[in-house]
C-alpha cells in the first residue's frame, strides 16, 4: 500500500475525496485508524467525518459510499471497518448542522439504519452521533429518539447517547429523558418470553441499569420517583436492573434512607418461587470451580 504524501494533512485528503479521489484518505484511514483492536482512531475517524459532511452532496456522496459497506467489503477483524464508522460519523455532524427539519429527519432516519450493524465499532459510530446530534440540536434529536424502541439494539444505541456525560450536561428537559427512558422500558418490560434470552434485550436490559444511573446522576429525584413508579408489575429481569441502578445511585452518595421504601417495594414486589419446596436460595456460581 502507498502512503499518502507526509505533508497531506487529513484536511487536504478531504478535500481531494470531495473531488473523486479518495485513495489516499482511505489509504490514511486504512493505516492509521486502529482497526482491527479494540480501540479505533476515533479522533481521526471525527476528523475525516467532519469534513466530508461539510462537503456538500459530493462529501455526503462519500459518506454513502462508505456507511454502505456490508461485512463483505468490511468485515470484522481487518481494517476496513474504519470506513463505514466515518460514513456514519459524518452523518451526525449533518445532523448537528441541519438547518431544515427534512434533512435533519433523512440524517437521523440514516444514523437508525445503522443501529443494529452486526459490527460493534459501527453501531458505536452511532452512539457517537447522536451526542454529536444532541450536543448541536438536544431537543429535536431527544424528541426524534421516540422511533428508536423498534428494535432492542436501537434502544441500546439510544441509551448509550443518553447516558454520555456530555450530552446530559446540554440538556434541560428532565421530562423529556425520562419519556425516552420509558420508552426503552416499556420495549422490555412488554417483550414477550421467547426474546427474554435473546443477545438484543440481554444488551438493552444490562445498558439500561447503567442509563438509569446517569441519567439519576444529573437529575437524582425524578429518576428516583421514576424507579418507584416502575416496580409494580416488573419482571425479575427488570426488578434486578432496578436494584442494580439504585445501587449505583448510591455508590454516587444517594442516601439509602431517600430510597429505602423502593428497595422494599422491589423486595416486596419479587416473584415467588412456583413451588417453595424447590427454593434452594441462590444458585449463581453453582457447578463453577473454585480457583
Amino acid at each position: 500500500m502507498t502512503r499518502p504524501c507526509p505533508g497531506a494533512s487529513v484536511e487536504e485528503l478531504v478535500r481531494n475525496a470531495w473531488e473523486g479521489e479518495t485513495k489516499a484518505l482511505i489509504e490514511l484511514l486504512l493505516r492509521r485508524g486502529g482497526l482491527p483492536g479494540p480501540r479505533p482512531n476515533i479522533k481521526l475517524a471525527l476528523s475525516a467525518a467532519q469534513g466530508l459532511a461539510g462537503g456538500g452532496e459530493k462529501g455526503h456522496g462519500v459518506l454513502d459510499a462508505w456507511r454502505l459497506m456490508g461485512e463483505a467489503e468490511a468485515p470484522v477483524g481487518t481494517a476496513y471497518p474504519i470506513l463505514p464508522m466515518v460514513g456514519v460519523l459524518g452523518y451526525g455532524f449533518i445532523a448537528s448542522r441541519a438547518s431544515c427539519s427534512d434533512e435533519f429527519e433523512r440524517a437521523l432516519a440514516t444514523l437508525h439504519q445503522h443501529a443494529d450493524d452486526n459490527r460493534r465499532e459501527v453501531r458505536q459510530a452511532v452512539v457517537t452521533s447522536l451526542t454529536i446530534a444532541m450536543q448541536g440540536q438536544s431537543h429535536p434529536t431527544l424528541e426524534a429518539l421516540h422511533g428508536w424502541t423498534d428494535g432492542y439494539f436501537h434502544a441500546e444505541v439510544m441509551l448509550q447517547a443518553l447516558s454520555e456525560p456530555s450530552v446530559l450536561q446540554v440538556i434541560r428537559d428532565a421530562d423529556l429523558v425520562l419519556e425516552r427512558l420509558q420508552d426503552a422500558y416499556t420495549l422490555v418490560s412488554d417483550a414477550p418470553r421467547s426474546h427474554q434470552r435473546s443477545h438484543g434485550y440481554r444488551a438493552l436490559v444490562r445498558t439500561m441499569s447503567h442509563a438509569v444511573a446517569a441519567i439519576g446522576r444529573r437529575y437524582p429525584q425524578p429518576v428516583v420517583h421514576w424507579i418507584e413508579q416502575q416496580v409494580q408489575g416488573s419482571n425479575k429481569d427488570l426488578l434486578d436492573m432496578l436494584h442494580a441502578s439504585l445501587r449505583r445511585l448510591r455508590d454516587e452518595g444517594l442516601r439509602r434512607g431517600d430510597v429505602q421504601s423502593i428497595y422494599q417495594a422491589i423486595d416486596a414486589a419479587e416473584p415467588a418461587p412456583r413451588d417453595p419446596r424447590w427454593n434452594v436460595g441462590p444458585t449463581r456460581g453453582r457447578g463453577k470451580k473454585i480457583r
